[in-house]
């Protein structure tokens, strides 16, 4: 598509000549108009085209005659990024050519305030100077200002445009970073990394539970409401009644039906049972998010027919899988066709959206199963990522999911990809034992480990969040005096030195030590940790804890074995279970139940406050 890295070299013409090179199949890398070869998912169409007709703060415009000679070394260096980058770097693609098309729109913008016209005039002073003017700059972020995380990026472009100077007619002459990182230059440390957070565990499993409701429970009334009203409304303008006779007679054929919604309340206007669908259709979107571990673009190219039957096996018994576009990594722009496994409540899911979005896919021709309609036009256009993010925050509110703290989760959909790693990664029993019948594994392991071996972009975000969880668990270890299980009575021994305020460093390189120089994981389970070690597990696992093997009289004979007060719940239930069942057991079956009664007191015993 793009010209050949020859242009760098020989004659006038030549040097010219890049500037006829195509961008896309729409545009040239000369145009001050650029529509992208971008068929990712989720974005808005304003996010597949580049203008560089920018107004800049003098008023003038960067495509005048003035800024001639800036404007084009900017797109210059975007023609090298893409034929011939850096040794190492791969060749932008046109959604990395828009960002880096963006970010040096600003950069330009502050440049025509400082009065520089060309990119050799960028010396170190002058990009500290743009550092501390983009630090000032407002920001959607809580703090009000610009992250250390996003400067990077605005650095990273002036960095490499200094890599590329001897392919570029302007460009910074001097290294902008003398002696430092772009990551150092941004203050970027460990407490200002930012990343996308995971959904706290209370407000995952609630709105998770009650998305599952939604789709399992209410679905078969919203959606015979919502096709009813469509039908009748449809018939009636058919008919010649104007649409708002249409909606009355509709009003009507609802109220004799008498179907009622998730709160009980008769569906009868257009305006409830739009209302209801489109929270179902969200409770949908967050099933196949939370239970799947898609990316937002994967689930939104969704179209109909998204659920396919393949055979396990020789068994005969057959898998579902959802059926969506991968664009991350892909050389095709319009994203390669991929499977995922899908439990039931994505496959109910799936068939809920196919209802859903039949009318605007008839109105429209389209075959997505995400669509909205442009009320500023009237078109019918596919969902972007930025409006499922407010959908999402609308059916929290409306399902009052829990607030975190004195204020409401920000719910953003790229959330539940790092929320289902993290599941995965703590490998809670209790949790994927569920999870496991949702996918109808006949495995654990298969739900832990093999789901995600098809993806590998999951799978490392799953070991990620295991590094985490193991960080985290040992830091818990070594700052507590009560442990319980046989490793725990160990470490609390053995830990006086990393307690309290004064062990905080020496925790905090300690575990820095362990994580970069063995090996180990600190697994999860409902009733205790498990600090792996596979020629002591009791459970008789090789790469981790055995599924099959472990149950909590294995695992506290077990030198492994780690408890602490998260767990102290658990235990006092299992306590007062066995209690209940002791006075009407027989002898035999009483001697049992003492035995697990008096475990249960030795654990409580050993973690919580006397």
């Amino acid at each position: 598509m793009i010209a050949s890295s020859s242009q760098f070299s020989g004659g006038d013409q030549a040097a010219d000549s890049w500037m006829e090179a195509p961008v896309s199949s729409r545009s040239r890398f000369g145009d001050d108009l650029w529509y992208l070869d971008i068929h990712v998912a989720g974005r808005r169409p304003d996010e597949n085209r580049l203008v560089w007709r920018v107004q800049l703060p003098d008023g003038s415009y960067l495509t005048a005659p003035q800024h001639a000679a800036m404007l084009r070394a900017a797109k210059q260096y975007l023609w090298s990024m893409a034929v011939d980058p850096p040794q190492g770097r791969k060749r932008l693609s046109s959604v990395s050519l828009r960002a880096h098309g963006v970010l040096l729109l600003v950069i330009m913008r502050w440049m025509s305030l400082e009065g520089l016209t060309a990119f050799q005039m960028l010396d170190p002073a002058a990009v500290k100077r743009l550092c501390a003017w983009l630090r000032e700059r407002p920001s959607r972020t809580a703090g009000g200002t610009l992250r250390p995380s996003s400067l990077i990026l605005y650095l990273n472009v002036i960095n490499t445009m200094f890599c590329q100077r001897a392919k570029l007619t302007d460009s910074p002459l001097i290294d902008p970073l003398i002696g430092e990182t772009t990551g150092d230059a941004a203050g970027m440390n460990q407490a200002t990394r930012g990343s996308i957070p995971f959904i706290p565990d209370v407000l995952a499993i609630d709105l998770l539970s009650k998305a599952l409701t939604w789709v399992e429970n209410y679905s078969a009334n919203i959606l015979t409401a919502f096709e009813k009203r469509t039908v009748v409304a449809a018939t009636a303008r058919a008919a010649g009644r104007n649409s708002k006779v249409a909606c009355k007679i509709a009003a009507r054929a609802m109220r004799r039906s008498a179907i009622t919604g998730p709160d009980g309340l008769p569906l009868i206007g257009g305006y409830a049972i739009n209302g209801v669908a489109a929270h179902l259709g969200t409770a949908c979107f967050v099933l196949i998010a939370g239970f799947v571990g898609m990316r937002v673009s994967e689930i939104l190219s969704i179209k109909v027919g998204g659920i396919e039957y393949h055979p396990l096996g020789e068994a005969g018994i057959k898998q579902a899988y959802i059926v969506g576009r991968l664009f991350k990594t892909s050389d095709d722009p319009r994203g390669r066709i991929e499977r995922w496994l899908a439990p039931v409540p994505v496959v109910r899911a799936v068939e809920c959206l196919e209802r859903l979005s039949m009318p605007l896919r008839t109105a429209s021709g389209r075959f997505e199963l995400f669509l909205a309609k442009n009320c500023q036009y009237g078109t019918i256009v596919p969902t972007t990522s930025m409006d499922m993010n407010h959908r999402l925050r609308l059916f929290a509110k409306h399902v009052h999911v829990p607030r975190e703290g004195d204020k409401a989760w920000h719910f953003t959909a790229h959330q539940f990809r790092k929320t289902f790693a993290r599941f995965i990664a703590r490998r809670d029993r209790s949790q994927l034992l569920g999870l496991a019948d949702h996918f109808k594994h006949v495995s654990r392991a298969m739900t832990s480990r093999g789901y995600v071996g098809t993806d590998f972009g999951l799978h490392e975000l799953v070991d990620q969040e295991g590094r985490v969880e193991t960080a985290l668990a040992l830091d818990g270890f070594l700052a507590s005096d009560r442990l319980g299980g046989r490793m725990g009575e160990r470490i609390a021994a053995r830990n006086e030195a990393f307690r309290g305020r004064a062990g905080e460093q020496v925790r905090r390189d300690y575990v820095a030590f362990v994580l970069a120089e063995t090996d180990l994981r600190i697994h999860a389970c409902d009733y205790g940790w498990c600090v792996f070690q596979p020629e002591t597990a009791r459970c008789g696992g090789e790469a981790a804890p055995s599924e099959a093997g472990r149950s909590p009289a294995v695992c506290l004979d077990c030198v492994n074995f780690v408890v602490d007060d998260r767990h102290i719940r658990y235990w006092e239930d299992r306590r007062g279970r066995n209690l209940a069942l002791r006075d009407d057991a027989s002898p035999l079956v009483r001697a049992v139940l003492d035995e697990v009664i008096e475990q249960c007191d030795r654990v409580l015993g050993q973690i919580k406050e006397r």
